[in-house]
């Protein structure tokens, strides 16, 4: 696929039946229609329908999705002789050329007469019909809610040379997308001029290989020779045969879809016409996909990654253009696409740059230009050159900002000790401030929850030294109140819907170790499924963690028990039985103490360390009949102190305590 080529050929499937005239003397028949199916170089399969004969005033067209076929048909093969027969497409856009060959006596009954006049023959020929078709620029809801979705999670930070950046965008045509990521670290910089999302055109060939590379290791087997036969001319000659028989064997494109959300690519959706150089994606998503090859990766072998780097490094010389410009040659494994569509032409380049320090991932995405591709070109690398030429900034600027530390769960005013909440019949939630040994008197932070069928710490979501507090409302809505700096709950926050049917709720600890909050649902059943919440507030479910709690009804999540730096869950069940079980991140591990006769309370909870003990563990608050509170302390490896002491505060009119 030459990247010089304004018009780009595809194949196309058809038999001469459907191509050559009626008989001499026969009444003329209806016009039949033929699918003919072709390949589109950048963009992949579809079908053109033929309706009548091309040779006389037949026409062409594609009835569904974003390609219209457009000017007059084109022809490439050769005839009797063995001369070759070229003869153009007509019309401005991406080409499609035929899976198989079209035979005809004459090239006459094959193509329009001001079509076949360009390549006079001599008798028979045998090649492929070409057409020219146009490419929207419609973007799919899809891709708007991928775009929406993305642009949420961002996280990347401005460029520390993008001043430098912006003045010289501003001098060029078209909509830029630049993301640079330094592999390993988990930085990255982005920086968009109009637009960051892009339709992929080639690169996504990259995505289309590691699918393949984990649909082997799935099936715990190395890639195949026809693998690699695929894989190789795809990568490095950008061969669309190659892609399309890959992106068919992988599942299409669910395929697409189910391998970004592996390699992390949350603004990468695939074309709902199965066009595999439509897949509409982002800047900082093809940086991402890029550190998967630069470094140790969760999803990619090493062999795997090293031999999908070993073929970015040998593209094609008519190709290595982009992201090379400025690093020394040989030093960057890359893959460029480029696509013309209404809106000009999609041009886009990725690699990573290995050569002095510091190494990095880079993707640069342009489009909305009308001009020439090679205007497109020169834009991608005058931004390699300015990155290469920075890089040394790309180090001085990770060096980390503290992150603040999370106040204690439950921990109402950041004092460092666990403070006791509840929940009023008529919808107020209180706060009963802990003194160390006991808690003082009820004071309202929030009303008009009377429908609350759930409520709980959060714990410290934005790291402002204070804790949160979630809420299941009736309707199924899972709701955030953050603490403010004057002690009240503020605006609730919906981050969740259909939680109606959950049994119970535990929150407010970090039971993967990765640093950000957690949830735990229990459904009916026992079995326990993980979220998270980032210090924004978004939800994500992370997975399901087993059925520990099928006869434990009532789950809370506690601090951690074991020193293994992941928190734990206690259980009661309807015995009154209490266990506790230690996480391993995916899964539970059930320990050996537990205690009996918690039935007669009316509910027990675990508010979090109320007295700030030096072992850090969570204490446990359990109401009676009568509404007494009975505070009991906790003790190392989650289990409890011996006797309890008897909070001052009644809790009868609270029957949601937390």
């Amino acid at each position: 696929m030459s990247h010089r080529r304004a018009v780009l050929t595809a194949l196309v499937l058809t038999t001469s039946g459907a191509l050559v005239g009626t008989s001499a003397g026969a009444a003329p028949a209806a016009p039949t229609s033929t699918g003919i199916d072709v390949i589109c170089d950048g963009i992949g399969a579809d079908t053109v329908t033929v309706t009548g004969e091309l040779a006389s005033g037949g026409t062409a067209e594609i009835t569904r999705g974003p390609l219209t076929v457009v000017g007059r048909p084109g022809f490439t093969g050769e005839d009797a002789s063995g001369h070759q027969v070229e003869v153009a497409p007509t019309g401005q856009g991406a080409v499609c050329t035929a899976d198989e060959t079209t035979t005809a006596d004459d090239i006459s009954q094959v193509l329009p007469a001001v079509q076949a006049v360009k390549a006079p023959t001599n008798g028979e020929v045998s090649g492929r019909l070409t057409f020219t078709v146009e490419v929207d620029t419609t973007t799919t809801a899809a891709a708007k809610s991928a775009a929406a979705q993305s642009d949420a999670q961002s996280t990347a930070a401005a460029l520390p040379f993008e001043s430098e950046l912006r003045t010289y965008l501003a001098s060029r045509p078209g909509a830029v997308g630049v993301a640079v990521r330094l592999p390993g670290k988990n930085t990255s910089w982005t920086y968009t001029k109009v637009s960051s999302r892009n339709v992929t055109a080639s690169i996504v060939k990259v995505q289309i290989m590691s699918a393949v590379m984990m649909k082997a290791q799935a099936e715990g087997r190395a890639l195949s020779s026809w693998e690699k036969s695929k894989i190789s001319p795809m990568i490095r000659n950008s061969d669309n045969d190659a892609t399309t028989a890959l992106f068919n064997h992988i599942g299409g494109r669910a395929a697409i879809d189910s391998s970004a959300d592996r390699l992390g690519m949350s603004g990468t959706v695939a074309d709902p016409y199965n066009h595999w150089g439509l897949t509409s994606t982002t800047a900082a998503d093809q940086a991402r996909l890029m550190e998967h090859y630069a470094r140790t990766s969760s999803v990619l072998s090493a062999t795997n990654r090293m031999y999908g780097l070993s073929l970015m490094r040998q593209i094609n010389s008519s190709q290595d253009w982009g992201v090379t410009a400025g690093p020394p040659a040989g030093t960057v494994a890359l893959k460029n696409g480029w696509l013309p569509r209404t809106d000009g032409w999609h041009v886009n380049s990725i690699g990573w740059v290995k050569s002095y320090a510091p190494d990095y991932t880079i993707a640069v995405l342009t489009h909305d230009n009308p001009g020439a591709m090679s205007t497109q070109v020169s834009t991608i690398e005058g931004v390699s050159r300015i990155v290469w030429k920075n890089r040394s900034k790309l180090v001085d600027s990770t060096t980390p900002t503290p992150t603040p530390k999370r106040a204690m769960r439950g921990d109402w005013d950041g004092d460092g000790k666990a403070d006791l909440w509840g929940l009023s019949a008529s919808g107020r939630v209180y706060v009963m401030k802990s003194s160390g040994t006991n808690v003082g008197a009820k004071k309202v932070v929030k009303s008009g929850l009377s429908d609350a069928t759930w409520i709980g710490s959060a714990g410290d979501v934005n790291r402002d030294g204070r804790a949160d507090v979630l809420v299941r409302r009736g309707d199924g809505r899972l709701q955030l109140m953050r603490t403010t700096s004057s002690g009240a709950l503020g605006t609730l926050s919906t981050i969740g819907t259909g939680w109606g049917s959950y049994t119970d709720i535990a929150a407010g600890g970090d039971v993967d170790g990765n640093g950000r909050l957690d949830i735990l649902v229990r459904k009916v059943g026992g079995y326990v499924d993980l979220y998270d919440v980032t210090d924004k507030g978004s939800l994500r479910r992370v997975r399901a963690m087993g059925r520990p709690a099928v006869y434990y009804s009532n789950i809370m999540l506690v601090n951690d028990v074991n020193g293994d730096g992941k928190d734990d869950m206690r259980g009661v069940s309807s015995g009154g039985r209490m266990r506790t079980w230690t996480s391993t991140g995916t899964s539970w591990k059930q320990t050996t103490a537990t205690s009996t006769g918690w039935n007669t309370y009316r509910s027990v909870v675990s508010p979090g360390d109320l007295n700030a003990s030096s072992t850090k563990q969570d204490d446990i608050v359990a109401v009676t009949s009568s509404g007494a509170g009975r505070l009991m302390y906790g003790a190392t490896g989650g289990g409890m102190g011996n006797g309890y002491r008897t909070l001052a505060e009644y809790l009868g009119g609270l029957p949601m305590v937390f």
